[in-house]
């Protein structure tokens, strides 16, 4: 089990996103993310279990009022190497984005030692995940789908979770602003 802060999407992009994780699910004769219980996302931290996630969310409140909603574009699709077997649609990278990304880990700095040094500044590429746990080959055929049904999402970030993950379950989520 783990914990990861996220941006949730407006309803439209949201739908656009799942319509790819459920083509793939499809394709791949696989439960798509949206089967797994899972908002498409971009995660700004992932933590283990250790978490303490009763002192975090007394921060994560006030952090939350503190961001303003706004604007990204899902323009790419990748995969990271390894064998995770990640396949991800990237956000073009915008002063905004490093902006919170930043300061949510100068606030949260606390708990930097429970996460996952992928996601701290000077590391993090920002995705979202549209399949994970995938074969190489089964990378390769997800990839070609993206190129074929994926076009580019426009949207904004509204709202920030914090997620328990497997099983997904969102132990909280706020508005931003």
């Amino acid at each position: 089990m783990g914990y990861a802060v996220e941006l949730f999407y407006d309803v439209k992009s949201e739908k656009a996103v799942r319509k790819i994780w459920d083509g793939l699910g499809a394709v791949l004769g696989k439960p798509s993310l949206s089967e797994l219980g899972a908002r498409p996302h971009v995660s700004l931290a992932v933590y283990g279990d250790d978490l303490d996630t009763a002192r975090f969310l007394e921060q994560f409140r006030e952090f939350a009022q503190s961001m303003a909603p706004f604007e990204f574009k899902l323009s790419s699709a990748g995969t990271f190497p390894g064998s995770e077997g990640v396949v991800f649609l990237a956000p073009v990278v915008i002063r905004q984005l490093l902006d919170v990304h930043q300061r949510f880990h100068e606030v949260f700095s606390r708990y930097d030692a429970h996460g996952m040094a992928y996601y701290l500044p000077g590391n993090w590429v920002p995705h979202c995940t549209v399949a994970i746990d995938l074969s190489a080959a089964e990378v390769i055929e997800a990839v070609g789908y993206c190129r074929k049904a994926f076009k580019p999402i426009t949207g904004r970030f509204q709202e920030i979770g914090l997620v328990e993950f497997r099983p997904v379950k969102e132990l909280i989520t706020l508005k931003l602003g």
